[in-house]
């Protein structure tokens, strides 16, 4: 599984690819050659009849509390029996208008561009012409993120095409049916590959955990309305090394809050070494 990212002017990409620009720096200093061979994988998962990845035989953490509220169904239906999930509306079509305050403000659009039978692909569209798509795979309503990380960090690059290949993946990102207490985690590992003019600039193998909780509900208020919306807290952890022998790790916190049969309506957090971030719901629809 390859995930392409192409950056041009790229302001806002996730902290893996800015952890990237920031090794460039050091790859391509002269006197010092960029790595040609990349490192041999040792994926550890499987491919059924279909051909669609299958996570690590490793089962994911869920703990869940002794009593949870019993909760409506949300509206409308979903584009895939196995996609399934009140908390992320998985429509072919359905889009969600956010603004992003960082170092600067931007807006992007979130959209819903492929969904197949066990999984789909999502895109940010932001106002300055950044473009990040994330493919996810779909099991009973458990979602599992398989693109490197979320929209955070803070780079500039020129025209920078970087592929990153899947190498292993267990638990899930979002749970089928979220209730308050819950606590779970996701962990990938990715190899990346990033070229300048097709020459290969930086090879890394980054692995990425997620540390997740769901609080409580909470009334919010963003310029697309008001929600009651469930609090999530994750702890996401990067640890990044390079062909040559370099390690870097990165922290991040962040608290989102989802609204069932909507998505999320805001999520504010803040990367290590980087400003806080906030993003909102402006508007959104959903076929």
């Amino acid at each position: 599984m390859k995930t392409r990212f192409w950056l041009s002017h790229l302001r806002r990409v996730s902290p893996m690819i800015g952890l990237a620009m920031m090794v460039l720096a050091a790859c391509a200093a002269p006197g010092r050659e960029a790595p040609t061979t990349p490192p041999t994988p040792n994926p550890t998962l499987t491919v059924s009849g279909g051909g669609a990845l299958q996570p690590s035989p490793v089962p994911p953490t869920a703990a869940f509390p002794a009593a949870t509220p019993t909760l409506p169904p949300p509206p409308g239906g979903f584009g895939s029996p196995a996609c399934e999930n009140p908390y992320l509306p998985v429509r072919l079509g359905a889009t969600w208008d956010y603004q992003l305050i960082h170092e600067t403000t931007d807006t992007f659009t979130r959209s819903v561009i492929e969904v197949t039978a066990d999984g789909f692909v999502d895109q940010d569209e932001f106002a300055a012409g950044a473009v990040r798509q994330g493919r996810w795979q779909c099991q009973d309503g458990n979602l599992i993120y398989l693109t490197p990380g979320p929209v955070a960090g803070s780079v500039f690059a020129g025209e920078m095409q970087t592929d990153v290949t899947l190498e292993s993946n267990e638990g899930f990102y979002h749970p089928a049916d979220l209730r308050p207490g819950q606590t779970w985690h996701q962990k990938t590992v990715f190899r990346g590959q990033s070229t300048l003019e097709g020459e290969i600039v930086v090879e890394t193998r980054t692995e990425v955990n997620y540390a997740c909780r769901a609080e409580d509900f909470e009334t919010i208020t963003v310029p697309a309305g008001t929600f009651d919306a469930l609090r999530v807290t994750c702890e996401v952890h990067f640890t990044t090394s390079v062909a040559e022998g370099m390690t870097f790790e990165i922290e991040e916190q962040s608290t989102q809050w989802l609204a069932r049969g909507v998505g999320m309506v805001k999520s504010v957090g803040q990367t290590e070494g980087a400003p806080p971030y906030t993003i909102e719901l402006l508007s959104y629809r959903l076929p």
